[in-house]
This record gives C-alpha cells, sequence and structure tokens, in this order.
C-alpha cells in the first residue's frame, strides 16, 4: 500500500495529500519526496515539486534572481499587506504585467470539483479574481492567480479553506482560459470570513522554482482589488 503524502500549513498543522488528479501540489505522473529538515522540530517540508528550476543547475542570472527574490520575500509581504501592489513585485525585481480583474457574486460558476459543491450547500457572498503575468531579469515569465472568497462566516471560511488546501479537491478557475493551474505552486490565507488563494504557473522560459514557491507567499498578502 503506498504511503501517504503531507503537506505542512502556514500553523504548523500537517495534512494529507491525496492521490488524485489535478489538485493542490501534485499532479498526476509526479513524484514527491518528504524531506524531514534538521533541529529539534521534525517539521516536514517538500521536494520535487514539478515546474520550473531547483537549485541545482542553474544559471548565473537564474541564481541572481533567486538570491533577489529571497532576500527581499518579507519586505515584499510587507508592501503586499500596505496595498502597494506594483512595488510589492518590483522589491524582488519582478516586473509585472498588465492585470485582468474579475469579481462576482457567485462562486459556482468559477470553480469545479469538491470545492463547487462546497459551494452549492455553502454559497459565498463574493468573488474577487486577477490575474497577472511576473517576469524576472532573466526573462522568465509566471503568471499569478490571486482569490479572494468571502463566506458568510469564519467558520466557513475556515472550512472552505480545509477543503481547498487538499489536493484533488478541484479549485477556482483562472480569469483568463488557456492556462491550466496544477497547484504545485500554491498557497492560502484566512482573513476573517476571508479566504484568499494564489496560485503561479510558469509561462515563459524556465522560472526558478524558489521563485514558483515564493510568489504565492507574497500574493496571498494582497488586499482584494479596490482596497488598500
Amino acid at each position: 500500500m503506498p504511503q501517504p503524502e503531507f503537506r505542512t500549513r502556514k500553523d504548523g498543522t500537517v495534512y494529507p495529500i491525496r492521490g488524485k488528479r489535478g489538485g493542490k501540489l501534485l499532479g498526476a505522473g509526479v513524484a514527491a519526496v518528504l524531506v524531514y529538515s534538521g533541529g529539534t522540530t521534525g517539521s516536514l517540508s517538500l521536494g520535487g515539486a514539478a515546474g520550473g528550476t531547483g537549485s541545482a543547475g542553474l544559471s548565473a542570472a537564474d541564481s541572481a534572481v533567486v538570491r533577489t527574490v529571497q532576500r527581499n520575500t518579507a519586505s515584499s509581504k510587507r508592501l503586499a499587506r500596505r496595498g502597494k501592489r506594483s512595488r510589492t513585485w518590483s522589491r524582488m525585481r519582478l516586473r509585472r504585467g498588465d492585470r485582468t480583474r474579475d469579481e462576482a457574486a457567485e462562486c459556482v460558476l468559477f470553480s469545479h470539483g469538491e470545492v463547487r459543491e462546497f459551494f452549492l450547500e455553502h454559497p459565498c457572498r463574493r468573488l474577487d479574481r486577477v490575474q497577472f503575468p511576473l517576469t524576472d531579469r532573466a526573462e522568465n515569465t509566471v503568471t499569478v492567480l490571486v482569490s479572494w472568497v468571502r463566506m458568510r462566516g469564519r467558520g466557513q471560511a475556515r472550512r472552505f479553506r480545509d477543503l481547498i488546501d487538499v489536493h484533488g479537491t478541484g479549485d477556482i478557475r483562472p480569469v483568463l482560459p488557456g492556462k491550466r493551474f496544477t497547484g504545485h505552486h500554491y498557497d492560502s490565507k484566512l482573513r476573517g470570513a476571508t479566504v484568499v488563494v494564489a496560485e503561479a504557473e510558469p509561462v515563459r522560459g524556465r522560472p526558478p522554482r524558489q521563485v514558483l514557491r515564493t510568489v504565492p507567499e507574497v500574493a496571498v498578502e494582497l488586499p482584494p482589488p479596490g482596497r488598500r
């Protein structure tokens, strides 16, 4: 019997990743390796994610991109929380392209899988989605999808986040057609009755894996469109 895979949330809780197609972190035919980090905490980290270029074999230009992104992640998160959208990405030397925005009062039409079934039973109050490209100095480009899902209460929001965080449970649909978000590069955050979900996918070149992983961590700090 295959051993279960696990993921660690930002709050330190660990949950299993189910091996279905099309959800978070792992797609069909992609192997993941659980690695115990050093120290006394016994925390888990996930390696071998698909997409992008790992730390081994990076070009000089890509290595410089990774160093800049990692050095400025904390300050970019602070800028994002303050609503400084352009400066959030320029701090990491990422060039943001045009944003495409969509808002709706109905989440069922813009979701699929168990996530859609959840919305059929627990309708959301509002859905804001924004999609935009980010290009690094090596001319690698990723597309970023950020969704703000406002539920009818914090309890519903927490249950929704618990559901969408698990692999194989469906997703929020992208704003722009033609690009499938696999969930390999994903993060979420609970803000009261709102769940923020952010995902990134490569669209040009070979974006370093560290960039693909970091971009959603920063993007979930952004306020909804129209707010600081």
